[in-house]
């Protein structure tokens, strides 16, 4: 399935946006699933992927000290300010990932949307993600950690799992048990440090899909 990726990003930045400027929002509550951040850091975060895309400070992303400079920035800034100087760099953003070169950049909406369902999560609500967006992402995280079992030298194998689950867990909001619990065709254990892209969660976050 394809998408548009620039407006995909843009309704999640937009649903975002007005989730976290509601007057009862806390922006010191903590995030479980991305340990040590706040829903203000995970603000700073998106609004700073989309200043560092607009202005090509890419060098080191997606890595953990590209992320956490990004925090840093904003860490001066209220949750509005980062959501102001968002609707100003984002529509760049959208743009490239609407062009044909776009998909290069798919990572983006990647995030956006782990994020948004993060925040869900961290304010006690259910976790929300756009089925057109898993009926996209689903088939992507399953093709590329086929890709990866081949570069581990591993059998090719099958894990049955929800779409929701495999976005979840592919990118970190999963435990190891909870991923082994799934139905697999084979033994998961040689598999994990295959399947999880950015790390395992330490434990489970109970949460629950809307």
């Amino acid at each position: 399935m394809t998408i548009d990726l620039g407006e995909a990003y843009r309704e999640g930045r937009e649903r975002i946006s007005h989730l976290v400027t509601q007057d009862d929002i806390d922006p010191t509550l903590q995030v479980a699933a991305t340990p040590g951040w706040t829903v203000h850091s995970v603000i700073a975060h998106l609004s700073g992927v989309a200043d560092d895309a607009s202005t090509g400070n890419m060098a080191g992303a997606p890595g953990e000290e590209w992320t956490a400079a990004q925090v840093a920035r904003g860490a001066g800034s209220t949750v509005a300010e980062l959501i102001d100087q968002w609707k100003l760099s984002g529509p760049q953003l959208e743009g490239f990932l609407s062009s044909p070169a776009g998909e290069a950049a798919s990572a983006a909406v990647m995030d956006i949307h782990t994020h948004e369902a993060d925040v869900h999560l961290a304010l006690g609500r259910a976790v929300s993600v756009p089925a057109e967006f898993l009926a996209w992402a689903a088939p992507a995280l399953r093709d590329g950690f086929a890709d990866a079992v081949v570069e581990a030298g591993l059998p090719p194998v099958e894990v049955t799992a929800s779409d929701f689950e495999w976005f979840r867990a592919r990118l970190g909001r999963r435990t190891a048990a909870e991923v082994s619990a799934y139905r697999w065709s084979a033994d998961p254990a040689p598999y994990l440090d295959s399947f999880f892209v950015f790390g395992r969660a330490d434990s489970p976050l109970g949460e629950v899909p809307a």
